[in-house]
């Protein structure tokens, strides 16, 4: 029996690759994967401190001034109230009350782990259990929805805790990139390590532009912008080995940061959507 695509609930789906558990929806394109509960990662203290330990130590700050910029630009005139979503420690909530200290009563950070830091309403919890009358015309979500095995139920909370006329920032992996193009044709020539790499239980979707589009769309939400891009060579997750093997991993992501800005496939996509009136 073919699975239920998560983003468009088409049942033309089939399994790409059984043991990554990949399966590929052939309506909107949306790979996903399908796993017991008990495979899902931890996010505890680890997920931050050695599991992913490059990510979180160097912040991607242009793109937090680009978010914040754009996202300003789409609210016009309107005071800021801004909520970011599955915040982790907080990296971009922190980095706009250093830059914009106006914004101290205005910031709110959502996540399962326990926060706190001057000046920021850190909550923490499940956040598709949680009430607000906060009144957020911005919502921000970095790298967040690639983890969720619902994103429909995600997004709608998103949209349904927004102001009218309120903007949703949505960013995360983008499958459509050409270094995932690479590691598929590597993978069909015999060469999976990177295509595993990529496709490990760590994410569960793995969106491209049209069908995180699709998904943004379904739930009352009209994509203003599509912006493919990358980030810092020093937030790469590298994995262990002898350093001429880790020289030669990072050099090779580079050269692809590189040539896939002039193609727009970048690595990474954020979508920025206004609530539909």
């Amino acid at each position: 029996m073919n699975k239920k695509c998560p983003v468009c609930y088409g049942v033309d789906t089939h399994l790409k690759n059984k043991k990554m558990s990949l399966h590929l929806c052939r309506t909107c394109r949306h790979t996903f994967t399908v796993i017991d509960r008990k495979e899902e990662e931890k996010y505890e203290e680890d997920y931050y401190l050695k599991a992913h330990k490059n990510w979180f130590a160097n912040p991607d700050y242009e793109l937090f001034e680009t978010v914040f910029d754009t996202s300003t630009q789409f609210l016009g005139d309107k005071k800021v109230k801004l909520a970011d979503v599955g915040c982790g420690q907080g990296a971009f909530l922190k980095h706009l009350l250093q830059k914009y200290k106006s914004l101290e009563p205005e910031l709110s950070g959502i996540d399962i782990i326990e926060n706190s830091h001057p000046g920021i309403k850190f909550e923490s919890g499940d956040f598709l259990e949680m009430e607000f009358e906060e009144g957020y015309n911005i919502i921000t979500s970095f790298m967040v929805i690639e983890h969720v095995i619902d994103p429909h139920v995600f997004i709608k909370k998103m949209v349904e805790s927004l102001a009218p006329a309120g903007v949703i920032v949505v960013n995360t992996i983008n499958n459509g990139s050409l270094i995932y193009r690479v590691a598929r044709f590597l993978n069909n020539l015999g060469f999976p390590t990177s295509h595993d790499r990529l496709y490990d239980h760590h994410h569960l979707q793995h969106y491209t532009n049209k069908s995180l589009k699709t998904l943004l769309e379904m739930e009352g939400v009209d994509v203003v912008k599509i912006k493919n891009h990358n980030y810092k060579l020093k937030a790469v997750d590298i994995p262990k080995g002898n350093s001429l093997i880790m020289g030669i991993y990072k050099l090779m992501v580079a050269a692809m940061f590189i040539i896939s800005k002039p193609l727009n496939l970048g690595h990474h996509q954020t979508l920025y959507c206004k609530k539909r009136k």
